[in-house]
């Protein structure tokens, strides 16, 4: 009789260990971002100008991308800033870790730190004569200008901008017309990061994922290159 009631103790210890490791085993499955970095040769590759892509790892990120079916979901453009690189770019205020709400300066480090998956791509814009140095200018330009976040994502505001709304504006100023992919959805327009992998627009300058299959596959579809406003 005693022997049945420790044996029965002892597979009830065996079990409840058992659990514990499944329950610390879902602990440790549980989705923890490591904070990217750039590799030391690309400092030296870097050109005012270029433009940075990133996977967001925030719900609005996923959102983003739930609506335009792409792999990116934020963009920003690299300047010089003394001897230091920065990225200007606009963030709503909820997002932004100095609660800026619209255009700012921030390190490139801490751009390229809040990207998710591998999902980071740096690109040269070749679409006009100099683009790179005039594309520099005029987000510096656009940063003086201190235009707020556009919450409602519609390019039908123009005193308001979302992250490439930015972009956009910057491109066409230096263009003379627009640069974007744009692909209609309802009564929306939805500026596409297919616009960066169009290899005539913008030269490859690094991407995280080494493999370049694994790239962003451009998607000629329902896209327009221009938009009424």
């Amino acid at each position: 009789m005693k022997f049945s009631i420790l044996l029965f103790a002892l597979i009830g210890v065996i079990l409840s260990s058992c659990g514990e490791d499944e329950n610390l085993e879902q602990q440790t499955e549980k989705y923890v971002h490591v904070p990217p970095s750039l590799p030391e040769d690309v400092y030296n590759k870097l050109q005012p100008g270029d433009c940075i892509l990133r996977k967001g790892n925030g719900p609005l990120s996923y959102h983003l991308m739930n609506t335009t079916k792409e792999d990116y979901s934020h963009g920003g453009i690299i300047v010089k800033d003394g001897n230091d690189w920065k990225v200007i770019h606009t963030l709503g205020g909820s997002a932004s870790t100095d609660e800026v709400d619209g255009i700012q300066l921030c390190d490139l480090d801490e751009f390229v730190a809040h990207a998710a998956d591998s999902m980071l791509y740096i690109c040269r814009p070749i679409f006009a004569d100099s683009a790179g140095s005039k594309v520099a200018d005029r987000a510096w330009f656009y940063l003086d200008q201190e235009i707020p976040f556009d919450h409602s994502f519609s390019m039908f505001s123009t005193d308001k901008w979302y992250c490439t709304e930015l972009l956009y504006y910057v491109f066409k100023d230096v263009n003379g017309k627009n640069v974007f992919d744009i692909k209609k959805k309802h009564k929306s327009y939805m500026l596409m990061f297919s616009t960066f992998f169009h290899r005539e627009k913008f030269e490859p300058v690094f991407h995280l994922k080494d493999d370049e299959s694994q790239w962003y596959v451009v998607k000629e579809d329902s896209l327009s290159s221009e938009v009424k406003q």
